[in-house]
């Protein structure tokens, strides 16, 4: 569990192992059951989720009563509802676990008071809201300039592991299309698959 995180942290910034003993000091481990959530929309959110096993699906409900899936976040992840973690808002997102997962929680006040004493993981942390912002950026413009098709199989082909271990309806909803919407896309790319392969 330990050296999971550990590694995270190691690849983005050097740490001792008094300065990795006192960071990991402030986690609190944390289990999910499949179906349980960490977080519901309206709930004050002061912690963010390192995932050592299992999986978490963030998501908004609109009010419809559809859910938009945001992320689908899987072991050596962190997740959560950063905007409510950042700003002290009520969280605006559900975090779900979608299979057992256990967790190490991290919260907002003790990480402000750790910076002062060791403000190298300031760094650790900027880092990642920057990957995180680069994400969103990057999935907003494969949104406007690619087919649902092709942003299926980028997603398949960066996390072949993904349809194993998560429903259709949620990468349908991840997609932002509907479940019929990836039989049929799923189907396309079979048929064309075939074709290829006969006319080889």
């Amino acid at each position: 569990m330990s050296e999971m995180l550990r590694n995270h942290v190691a690849k983005r910034i050097h740490i001792t192992d008094d300065e990795w003993k006192d960071f990991f000091a402030m986690f609190t481990p944390h289990k999910l059951k499949k179906r349980e959530f960490l977080t519901r929309p309206g709930e004050v959110n002061d912690a963010t989720a390192y995932i050592v096993s299992g999986c978490l699906r963030t998501f908004y409900t609109d009010g419809r009563g559809h859910e938009h899936t945001m992320q689908i976040g899987f072991e050596d992840w962190w997740a959560g509802d950063l905007l409510g973690f950042i700003t002290g808002a009520p969280a605006h997102y559900s975090v779900e676990a979608l299979e057992d997962t256990q967790l190490l929680l991290l919260n907002r006040a003790d990480q402000d008071a750790f910076y002062s004493k060791h403000l190298k993981f300031e760094k650790y942390f900027r880092i990642l809201l920057q990957s995180a912002y680069v994400a969103s950026q990057m999935r907003m413009i494969s949104t406007m300039s690619k087919s649902a098709e092709e942003r299926y199989i980028d997603l398949v082909q960066k996390y072949p592991h993904m349809e194993l271990r998560v429903a259709q309806h949620h990468i349908a909803s991840y997609l932002g299309i509907t479940p019929e919407a990836l039989s049929r896309i799923k189907r396309s790319i079979i048929e064309k698959t075939r074709s290829e392969r006969a006319k080889g």
